[in-house]
């Protein structure tokens, strides 16, 4: 096998019938590239990105907490992009550093309008002098750092005077759950990064991520948009930053912002979720191009004793629709559902999805599954992708990649192998972290593979279906 070529699963379980929904054949080994190359060392495949003439651009971490990350380039039919200018020597790969930054948790990225492409991530540095934040990092789309963004292509954010981060609070709700002894699971990591960021008209970026507000003592969410050198655009709320007040939260409630997305007018649309006296929700709201919050655009919550989060955000381009997409816990301990959210441009609900109601999902029968990520089809955007990973919010033997097609009623598309597809092979158990669309149409996603529930992730996947 050439060194340039994955490896792939020697059996798997696809569920399709039709051919939408149906792996794709020229991609890797039947539709599914394995994360493994002897060319560098790396765990799994975070984000997925279609480039315009079908290449992918993908962006993996590193066993642990490293440093460093990398970036690779394929071609359309899975391998890596070799000779074509990509990473050093052409190899079609890069392994980027942070210096004493210690990466961790979960990457985003983004393209940029130059072909080059916006990362996000926690990081760490080591005591006695130790500080907690997260990096925006800015390739070139040759893969090298953009020099002329931040220092050396990297802005540094560091949290400040320890926030009290609402992971901790979800993580301590779950952990108080009576869970019997033999039954304890790992946590699974498909939850987003602290920092979300994605690139605006005019080359200006926008940001969320969380702060701790000393006069309230409440962690906050908080919107940046930075100018394109990397520093702070006071043109938004005249310092570059705002911070999200939610009118249903009391005196102690904390919020944190999660991801954002930009919207008609130049607003931006900013999710994330709350922790009021144990009370936990998620939330949608809109910021002006200048930084102040859109009373026109509803607050919109979605709160119970179930925990939902949102974890990611797609805009229909024509009309400025949002979806939202996430999950919640089930019934059991070990089962989830999965929250699907439509809103007309205004924050409304939109009428036509659902009956303007939230769309609570178990399409996985018996352990349901929740919702990572999401996107609107092509070429007319009338269909909505969801990917996620079976059951809640432990792993459990049965855990598997799932991925769906809604119509914008709300209804399952049928015509996409009977509504949704899984991957789900026999010998490990399969997490989903992104999907994209493709500008061939075809869907991408990518994830990790665990050993067993009581491990941590030890490698990656990425498949390609018709669409």
């Amino acid at each position: 096998m050439s060194s340039s070529k994955g490896t792939y699963p020697d059996w798997r379980v696809i569920n399709m019938t039709i051919q939408a929904g149906e792996l794709d054949s020229t991609f890797a080994a039947d539709g599914i590239l394995n994360w493994e190359f002897p060319e560098f060392i790396s765990i799994a495949p975070h984000v997925v990105l279609p480039l315009p003439d079908g290449r992918l651009f993908v962006v993996a971490n590193e066993l642990g907490i490293f440093p460093g990350f990398v970036v690779a380039r394929l071609t359309d039919h899975g391998e890596l992009d070799v000779g074509t200018g990509f990473g050093e020597n052409q190899q079609g790969f890069a392994r980027i550093s942070t210096g004493e930054k210690f990466l961790s948790r979960k990457f985003g990225a983004n393209l940029l309008s130059n072909g080059g492409v916006l990362i996000t991530v926690e990081y760490s540095t080591r005591p006695p002098n130790g500080e907690n934040g997260f990096v925006l990092i800015q390739l070139l789309p040759d893969g090298r750092l953009n020099d002329k963004f931040g220092e050396g292509g990297v802005a540094k954010f560091p949290y400040g005077s320890k926030p009290v981060p609402l992971d901790g609070a979800l993580t301590a709700a779950r952990a108080r759950q009576n869970i019997p002894g033999h039954e304890k699971s790992a946590i699974q990591s498909g939850a987003s990064s602290g920092a979300s960021g994605i690139e605006l008209p005019g080359g200006k970026v926008a940001l969320v991520y969380f702060g701790f507000d000393h006069a309230s003592q409440q962690t906050k969410g908080l919107v940046m948009r930075l100018n394109p050198d990397g520093s702070f655009d006071n043109t938004f709320n005249k310092i570059g930053s705002a911070t999200v007040e939610l009118a249903e939260l009391g005196a102690t409630g904390d919020n944190a912002a999660r991801g954002v997305a930009a919207h008609v007018d130049g607003g931006l649309v900013v999710y994330g979720d709350f922790d009021d006296e144990g009370t936990f929700g998620t939330y949608a709201v809109r910021f002006t191009e200048h930084g102040t919050r859109d009373n026109e655009f509803g607050e919109f919550i979605v709160k119970s004793d179930r925990l939902p989060v949102f974890r990611d955000i797609a805009v229909r381009k024509k009309d400025g629709i949002i979806a939202l997409v996430g999950g919640q816990d089930g019934q059991g301990v070990f089962d989830g559902e999965g929250v699907i959210v439509v809103l007309s441009a205004d924050g409304s609900p939109h009428p036509l999805f659902n009956n303007g109601q939230p769309l609570f999902t178990k399409i996985v029968p018996e352990i349901g599954q929740n919702w990572t990520s999401c996107t609107f089809d092509n070429p007319d955007e009338s269909k909505l992708i969801v990917a996620g990973t079976s059951g809640g919010a432990f792993v459990t033997d049965e855990m598997h990649a799932v991925c769906a097609r809604y119509k914008l009623t709300g209804e399952p598309d049928t015509q996409f192998s009977g509504g949704y597809v899984t991957v789900n092979t026999s010998e490990r158990l399969e997490s989903t972290l992104n999907v994209q669309v493709t500008g061939q149409n075809k869907i991408v996603m990518c994830g990790e593979y665990w050993r067993d529930r009581l491990s941590l992730p030890k490698s990656g996947w990425i498949a390609r279906f018709i669409a």
